[in-house]
């Protein structure tokens, strides 16, 4: 007997306006096949249209309201409102264990909430009342607004990305047509149905269409989604960046978030418990975020920086029982035997290497010179030993293109030299390493405020 086909996850919400697609195309997307409109000329001017439409109604909503009926969706996700069924849908979409699927909804969804989303706003907007019209500032009147209909383009490596990048438009009052990354889709659509059915108003200005990005065949679709649309957001790897720009008019604001790399810098002598932490934040999203911890520059000599992996690589296995990893592919595991076997090999001939790795959970610890550092996914970790904070500036210096998150632990009264050492070469976020893995709502992404990028300002005199 020939097994039956899942059935497909229609990757889509239009709002309530437009009729549903008449044609659909399929993509397996992690173990989940996922449903999308065939490409259509007509289809992407309904939608902006429809879109655009919806803005009077949103932007009359006052920014307390608007707070409220946001966050009423996020509390809920919050408290665990994904069911079994749909929690291993999400996990199958996005390629992660069950378990490591809710440790991460629980850490995003945190930031959805009323209380993370008012506090969003306060950080942003010296006075949240310039979201709903004029207000006095300093002899003239200002208001923020954003412009017109935000597309976004989310990248399909962690879920939940694509609907907080959802949450900062409308907050800022901008109806949203969003493409999740394959890999995100089904959490993204399923957040987005519990939008639509919180409030009619939400549901007229926002909308979800997957399509493959970047394919020959979708060429003509984005670039006339580009040009529609106000302002896109875009996350993604360089060649995605890239990719967009080449399609954008300059009448399209592009707010771009590209590849993005995560640090540690530690000095055991003052973090007995490091070890833990910075396996964590190697460990979440299987090391799949713009905030995971990659490499860890560990303050000490070479033979301190052995006992200390040990310890890392024992935490890591630990976490690995509590959240495991996917499972590694065949291309995974061959990648991760090459990089042991070249360890091997460096640590014979220089005593500088060497390496922990575990096929069962999925995880690795390398311990090499900075110049031998490649990022490599997998929950890999690599240990660098430095003897200060001049050698962590020589050990990042190439780095500094991607630098993001830099999480410290142990650090003493050079704690603030050190943080303008690394503001200069590009860290925009440097944090205690047990804070790594989930940023504070208000955080500065990427070095910019998240509505703030949104939105422009007008002034009257």
């Amino acid at each position: 007997m020939t097994a039956s086909r899942p059935r497909g996850f229609d990757a889509w919400l239009f709002p309530p306006a437009l009729p549903p697609p008449s044609t659909a195309e399929e993509i397996a997307a992690g173990g989940v096949v996922i449903r999308y409109p065939k490409s259509d000329h007509q289809l992407g001017h309904m939608l902006i249209s429809a879109l655009r439409a919806s803005r009077p109604a949103l932007t009359a909503i006052r920014t307390d309201d608007l707070i409220a009926l946001l966050g009423s969706v996020g509390d809920r996700f919050a408290r665990n409102a994904l069911d079994e069924r749909a929690l291993a849908r999400v996990a199958a979409n996005a390629g992660l264990s069950r378990p490591m699927t809710r440790e991460v909804l629980n850490g995003v969804a945190a930031s959805w909430t009323t209380d993370a989303l008012g506090r969003l706003v306060r950080a942003e907007f010296a006075n949240p009342r310039a979201l709903d019209g004029f207000v006095g500032e300093d002899g003239r009147e200002v208001r923020a607004a954003a412009p017109g209909v935000t597309l976004h383009l989310g990248a399909g490596s962690v879920p939940g990305v694509t609907v907080t990048s959802m949450l900062r438009a409308l907050l800022v009052k901008s109806p949203v047509l969003v493409k999740p990354g394959a890999g995100d889709a089904v959490l993204t659509t399923l957040f987005a149905r519990e939008l639509h059915r919180a409030d009619s108003r939400l549901a007229a200005a926002s909308a979800v269409c997957y399509w493959t990005g970047g394919a020959p065949a979708r060429g003509a679709w984005e670039r006339e989604l580009l040009a529609l649309a106000d302002q896109a957001v875009v996350y993604g790897g360089d060649d995605t960046i890239e990719a967009v720009r080449s399609r954008a008019p300059a009448s399209t604001r592009l707010v771009e978030h590209s590849h993005r790399l995560g640090v540690a810098i530690v000095d055991p002598r003052g973090a007995p418990g490091a070890a833990a932490d910075a396996a964590r934040a190697a460990a979440v999203f299987d090391q799949r975020g713009c905030v995971s911890t990659r490499l860890v520059l560990l303050l000490g000599d070479l033979a301190a920086a052995r006992d200390w992996c040990g310890d890392l690589a024992a935490h890591l296995a630990k976490i690995g029982a509590a959240l495991p990893a996917a499972t590694p592919t065949p291309a995974e595991l061959s990648a991760h035997h090459q990089l042991a076997g070249r360890l091997a090999l460096q640590g014979r001939s220089t005593g500088e290497a060497g390496s922990w790795f575990s096929a069962e959970t999925g995880w690795s610890v390398a311990l090499a010179p900075g110049r031998a550092f490649e990022p490599a996914g997998g929950r890999t970790a690599w240990v660098v030993p430095v003897a200060d904070a001049a050698a962590c500036r020589d050990v990042l210096a190439p780095l500094s293109p991607a630098l993001q998150t830099v999480g410290l632990a142990g650090i003493g009264p050079g704690r603030g030299r050190l943080a303008e050492m690394l503001s200069a070469l590009g860290a925009t976020r440097i944090v205690p390493l047990d804070r790594v893995p989930f940023p504070e709502p208000d955080w500065l992404h990427d070095g910019s405020r998240p509505l703030g990028e949104l939105v422009c300002w007008s002034e009257l005199r």
